[in-house]
């Protein structure tokens, strides 16, 4: 390995510094499922993260996301007509 990276700083550094940032991120939202009346969404931490991912499934029957429980782990949106 040592000459594999042997004069190559930079990219052991750009390596070392993405696997950094990726472990603090954390999961991101995710679509669990939904139709055209609702949707669920999984997410770790901020119950907010969860409603660009809501707003775009909701815009696909030209309806806008409303939040009608948030659990542990789980968002729960109704999609209504705006």
């Amino acid at each position: 390995m040592r000459f594999l990276l042997a004069g190559r700083p930079s990219v052991l550094a750009a390596t070392l510094a993405t696997l950094g940032l990726g472990a603090c991120t954390g999961p991101r939202p995710f679509l669990l499922q939904g139709d055209a009346n609702s949707v669920e969404v999984g997410y770790s931490g901020d119950v907010d993260s969860t409603l660009p991912i809501a707003r775009r499934h909701c815009a696909r029957f030209e309806r806008v996301p409303r939040l009608v429980e948030a659990g542990i782990d789980v968002a729960y949106f109704n999609c209504i007509r705006g």
